[in-house]
């Protein structure tokens, strides 16, 4: 079971940074290469909440505490960013890009902090 919380959070983490990343860059650049970089974003997105999902039901089963609450934040903040994604995309790519982007800053924060609310 350990070896299989390990590689989720790394696909997890490594998935969550490329998308986060990309994300942000595309939000500096007004969304310069965001045609290239959406399925790539996408695949991430799917990979990080995934894995996180996987994450959560191994390690956060039972009643939900401020730790869950916070991290059930961040999960909607992150589903919320790779919907604006899709749905702007075409109309609007750099401010769908800037949207996840504050989006996935508060995902982030709200992983980071999690072990320590409450």
């Amino acid at each position: 079971m350990q070896i299989l919380i390990v590689v989720l959070i790394a696909v997890h983490a490594l998935a969550g940074v490329f998308w986060a990343g990309s994300t942000f860059l595309l939000a500096r650049t007004r969304a310069a290469a965001s045609g290239e970089l959406f399925r790539s974003q996408m695949g991430a997105a799917t990979l990080a909440v995934l894995a996180g999902m996987g994450l959560w039901g191994i390690l956060h089963r039972g009643n939900a505490g401020p730790m869950e609450k916070t991290l059930a934040t961040g999960a909607v903040c992150a589903i919320l960013a790779a919907a604006v994604q899709g749905m702007l995309r075409r109309s609007s790519p750099g401010l769908a890009q800037r949207i996840a982007a504050g989006l996935l800053a508060i995902t982030v924060v709200c992983m980071v902090i999690a072990r320590y609310v409450g």
